[in-house]
């Protein structure tokens, strides 16, 4: 970080917070703020460009592709890849569809997918409908109270059979931060049943990591980790809407085809029906792209890599460190905290006999922003035994007085009568 900026300095890089100065927003695993740079370089886009990269007619339009493209080798920078590895699209929904979609053609009856029930429908639904059109087996990884990984029972399900894991890097709601690169070594060390080439032409089972949630709280590096897919969003990363990524090893994309077909990805069409594609990264990008979100997504990476992933873990996992310290201190038990002992940026709880609707609602009122639910992972309450929570999701323009107007936020609720009803009804 900047020698001369701490971080009581960064919420005021946030226009958002001119708007909702009194605003205490917890909600950053849903989506993030975004800094005065980011939007500047969104409006940058609008104000200065507004050009396609499909159109290099004119010196403007080659400067948009560069731009373009510079924002290509700068998200390969940043998650450690090679370039021609780096494919853009509108979102990890997106990015996944487009992934399960793609391997759904080398996957055959009785094939065998693995996932967790900590993860996002975005995640499982894809594979969801090819256990319905292909008759694929889906198997879960039993996973600890608080959504852990381990190795124990990563070993326990795999089979001769297993051809893809897939699972979330830290998930959305617990906030498991799993050892991808330990857990992956453990897939590619086991020995599947091919029959021939063509039969599964990946060489081993595949690993495809979700991660949306980690991509601004932890060090990302796909080429260490030794996985085949990853998938971001740049909302998730103080970016805009409307743009995210998916990355996979380069000897794999000559074995995948395109969700979507369309423009500025063909080379070649035919009377005859018959059409070729461009070479990837492009084959994958069909139509025009959400051009300032790249403007932004460019200026979002150049802000984090200024404050540093760690310094910003560092920062998060002390906020959470307090606010656990004031749970326990001033609620005691009556609250419940489902993820203690994960060093994430991400507490889930619940206040003990009130519907947790009711409690963010209540907080809503006080200016207080959280989200309650299952956060659409829908078999979180396998893991947390429990239909509905709550969750405070810290970022860097989150401090300690925004952990203090939450306790004493709850602390009214219960002195009010202790359902969080009195609100609505006073």
């Amino acid at each position: 970080m900047n020698n001369n900026k701490t971080f009581s300095d960064i919420k005021s890089e946030f226009p958002f917070f001119k708007k909702n100065r009194n605003l205490v927003f917890f909600d950053s695993a849903a989506t993030s703020l975004k800094p005065k740079v980011v939007i500047d370089a969104v409006n940058k886009y609008y104000q200065n460009y507004s050009t396609n990269t499909h159109n290099l007619d004119f010196p403007l339009a080659i400067e948009t592709k560069d731009i373009y493209e510079s924002c290509r080798q700068d998200v390969a920078d940043f998650i450690h890849s090679q370039k021609n590895e780096v494919i853009f699209c509108p979102s990890t929904t997106f990015a996944l569809n487009q992934i399960a979609y793609s391997l759904g053609q080398y996957l055959k009856e009785g094939d065998e997918v693995v996932l967790t029930t900590c993860e996002h429908s975005s995640l499982l639904l894809p594979f969801y409908r090819l256990a319905q059109e292909k008759k694929i087996i889906l198997k879960f990884i039993d996973v600890s109270t608080d959504g852990l990984i381990t190795i124990t029972n990563l070993k326990k399900i795999l089979t001769k059979k297993t051809r893809i894991v897939a699972f979330a890097s830290m998930n959305n709601s617990l906030g498991t931060i799993n050892n991808v690169r330990e857990l992956a070594k453990i897939v590619k060390n086991f020995k599947i049943e091919k029959k021939s080439q063509a039969d599964w032409p990946f060489e081993k089972v595949l690993v495809l990591i979700d991660g949306a949630q980690s991509i601004s709280h932890s060090m990302t590096n796909v080429s260490q980790w030794d996985i085949d897919f990853f998938t971001f969003s740049a909302h998730k990363l103080f970016g805009p809407t409307g743009i995210a990524v998916w990355w996979a090893k380069a000897k794999w994309l000559d074995l995948m085809q395109p969700l979507i077909l369309g423009g500025g990805m063909n080379g070649r069409i035919y009377k005859d029906g018959k059409f070729t594609l461009l070479d990837p990264p492009d084959r994958f990008e069909a139509g025009t792209p959400n051009l300032a979100g790249i403007f932004g997504l460019q200026a979002a990476i150049k802000y984090v890599r200024e404050i540093g992933i760690e310094n910003i873990a560092q920062y998060e996992r002390e906020l959470k460190k307090y606010a656990l310290e004031q749970f326990k201190k001033h609620l005691g038990d009556k609250v419940v905290v489902y993820n203690e002992n994960q060093e994430s940026g991400i507490l889930l709880f619940n206040v003990l006999n009130v519907a947790a609707e009711d409690v963010a609602n209540y907080l809503g009122h006080q200016k207080i922003a959280l989200r309650s639910g299952n956060f659409c992972a829908k078999l979180l309450s396998e893991v947390i035994n429990c239909a509905s929570s709550l969750r405070v999701s810290f970022s860097i323009y989150n401090n300690k007085q925004d952990v203090d107007h939450l306790i004493a936020a709850l602390q009214k609720g219960f002195n009010d009568g202790g359902d969080f009803l009195n609100e609505f009804f006073n």
